[in-house]
C-alpha cells in the first residue's frame, strides 16, 4: 500500500512540474509557427528585461548572425512533444539561420570586406 502511494505522490508532483514549465507559455500567441513547432519569445512577448549585449549564434559567407541582447535561454520551440530552446534547435541541425532571420528570431549584419 504504501509503495502506491509514494508512486502516486510522485506522479501528481511530476504532473504539476511539467505543467508549471509549461503554464510560462499560457496565454501567449506563437511569435512564429515552424514545422509542428510554436516558436515563443518570452523576453518579446512578456516584456521581460534583457541583457543590452549582441549574442551571436553563427554566420555565413555574407552575414553574422545574432540576437539583440543575451535571450537565447528565452527562446523556445514548443511541439506537442518537446520544449527545446532556440540554440540548442539549431544545433541540432533543425532549422538554418537564415529560416531564423526569416522568421525574426535573429537579426543579421552583413560582414564587412
Amino acid at each position: 500500500m504504501k509503495k502506491i502511494l509514494i508512486i502516486l505522490i510522485f506522479m501528481s508532483l511530476s504532473a504539476c512540474t511539467q505543467d508549471d514549465f509549461l503554464s510560462r507559455f499560457d496565454g501567449l500567441t506563437p511569435k512564429a509557427n515552424y514545422q509542428n513547432y510554436k516558436v515563443y519569445d518570452l523576453i518579446e512577448q512578456k516584456g521581460l528585461a534583457c541583457a543590452e549585449a549582441i549574442e551571436f549564434i553563427g554566420n555565413d559567407n555574407t552575414y553574422d548572425y545574432y540576437f539583440n541582447c543575451l535571450k537565447s535561454d528565452q527562446i523556445f520551440f514548443v511541439s506537442d512533444e518537446e520544449v527545446i530552446k532556440v540554440k540548442t534547435f539549431f544545433e541540432a541541425g533543425h532549422i538554418s539561420l537564415e529560416e531564423l532571420y526569416n522568421l525574426k528570431i535573429i537579426d543579421r549584419m552583413e560582414k564587412t570586406k
